[in-house]
């Protein structure tokens, strides 16, 4: 791994961080204010990281207070070494020029270091607020009861694995080592929120309705990089309308019919469109991957045709990310989706 080009902060000993961020305090004198509202890990083994995960922090921190702790590793260096920065990401509040901050520790462990993630992450929480972990690397055996224990949300991106059903796998595993509040926040189906929504309005139309529970179709276009995000789509509404998947890749729907599901291909990275469709009726929901709005098309009989344009919002990974650190609750409609499909998930 090499270094990083620019360093993220003011260099400090590990041993005097504490002491070290109460210098940064002194020295900014009445002008600033320090906020935290929780505890912000964000562990990740790739080289180029550390400068993006700096700047998404600094972008949600006017939003979201907290003490974030960035871990850069690489457990198969061969040197081993441990280094420290501490910096600020302030924003004015109000009138009067003050200052509200939160703080950044940054940590790059090499070699044999990296095993020291469990202390390193618990000796720099600030007091008794919640942990929110993000590991933006893929999870591997053995897992860390002490480290898993502590966490309050555990944070990650299916669509980033390449193996998801072993990662599935070792997420519901760590979920049994968690404390019993804690909760599983995948940023893969955060980011489905604005297609959930989009694809439930389909149905406010009048002529839609009918056709919800006929749909013998569904047809999604993804990128490869979105199949795990296309299966978790297609959970939703299998788990919603009460459907079970059978053999291959088709479901049975309470009605007796068959609903069949198919993937293909499409530019970019995330999902392009879905088509609903049935007897004599078809829906579709589509978006170009740089458009902040779906456009929709109703067919059914006895109406007109329909087209529509539905805000789809942002998907940066600065909204993502508030999205899930704003919310104070659980997932379940996430782990129904996900138990839907789990068979297709195995054979990706």
């Amino acid at each position: 791994m090499e270094a990083a080009v620019n360093e993220p902060g003011l260099p400090v000993e590990i041993g005097h961080i504490d002491r070290e961020l109460g210098k940064l305090w002194e020295s900014g004198g009445d002008t600033k204010t320090r906020a935290s509202l929780i505890n912000l890990v964000i562990y990740s083994e790739d080289p180029c990281s550390m400068d993006a995960n700096t700047e998404l922090l600094s972008s949600i921190a006017s939003r979201h207070a907290f003490r974030a702790i960035l871990i850069l590793a690489d457990p198969g260096a061969a040197e081993s070494g441990a280094r420290a920065w501490i910096s600020a990401h302030c924003h004015l509040a109000g009138h009067g020029g003050r200052q509200v901050c939160s703080e950044q520790i940054t940590f790059r462990l090499d070699g044999e270091s990296a095993a020291a993630l469990p202390n390193i992450v618990f000796s720099h929480l600030d007091s008794d607020l919640p942990l929110c972990f993000w590991s933006q690397a893929e999870f591997r055996e053995p897992l860390d009861e002490q480290l898993w224990s502590w966490v309050d949300r555990l944070i990650f991106d299916s669509r980033t694995w390449k193996q998801p059903a072993g990662q599935f796998a070792l997420t519901g595993r760590i979920a049994a080592l968690a404390d019993p509040g804690a909760e599983l926040c995948d940023l893969n189906w955060t980011r489905l929120h604005s297609w959930r929504l989009a694809l439930a309005s389909l149905f406010d139309h009048s002529a839609a309705l009918p056709c919800l529970p006929k749909i013998s179709s569904v047809k999604i276009a993804c990128g490869p990089d979105a199949k795990t995000t296309a299966l978790l789509l297609v959970g939703w509404l299998a788990s919603r309308l009460g459907w079970s998947l059978l053999p291959g890749t088709c479901f049975h729907a309470p009605g007796g019919q068959r609903v069949d599901f198919s993937m293909s291909a499409a530019e970019g990275e995330e999902i392009a469109s879905i088509e609903l469709g049935g007897g004599g009726f078809s829906f579709s929901l589509a978006r170009s991957s740089d458009s902040q709005f779906f456009h929709a098309s109703l067919h059914a009989p006895g109406v007109p045709d329909s087209v529509m344009t539905l805000g789809a919002g942002g998907e940066c990974l600065a909204d993502t990310l508030l999205a899930e650190l704003g919310r104070s609750g659980r997932h379940p409609l996430y782990h129904e989706a996900l138990a839907a499909v789990e068979p297709l998930i195995r054979e990706m």
